[in-house]
């Protein structure tokens, strides 16, 4: 079975919804596209900042599109948002990513990670989808469907 985020993105994308909306809120609408290339840029950043497969990830975000982004960041890179985590964190409003030696605000997320955007895996570690899917069914749940969150 294909990975998770795949299925929730890249599917969509090249299946025919690129431009169809994966997110509406106050901010308006961003499409599979956006939401891909915005994920994938995120991810291939913290990749280079030391987060790998496995790595755990305290997300503490409040509910929105910065959340949704970097939960199928973590997604692309088989990382696993976890509340206690140390090392690698991912706070604030605007999103600040903190690491034991360095800091990286958003903004420089999104535009170093698209030098190198992270792809989708093939599929997922044994029992990461269904831990995803747990803590995390407001946001792959709709996108699984073809639907806006």
């Amino acid at each position: 079975m294909t990975s998770l985020v795949f299925r929730a993105l890249d599917q969509h994308v090249v299946g025919g919804l690129a431009d169809h909306p994966a997110i509406e809120d106050e901010r308006g609408s961003m499409s599979f596209a956006q939401l891909l290339h915005e994920s994938a840029s995120v991810a291939g950043a913290i990749s280079h900042l030391g987060v790998t497969t496995g790595t755990r990830i305290a997300l503490d975000l409040p509910h929105g599109r910065e959340r949704i982004i970097a939960v199928l960041a973590c997604a692309r890179l088989g990382a696993v948002p976890h509340a206690e985590a140390t090392e690698f964190r991912l706070t604030g409003v605007p999103p600040v990513f903190h690491t034991l030696e360095t800091e990286a605000p958003w903004d420089l997320l999104i535009h170093a990670g698209r030098n190198e955007p992270a792809p989708a895996p093939g599929n997922d570690p044994d029992g990461y989808e269904q831990a995803l899917l747990a803590d995390y069914e407001d946001v792959f749940g709709p996108l699984i469907a073809g639907q806006a969150i």
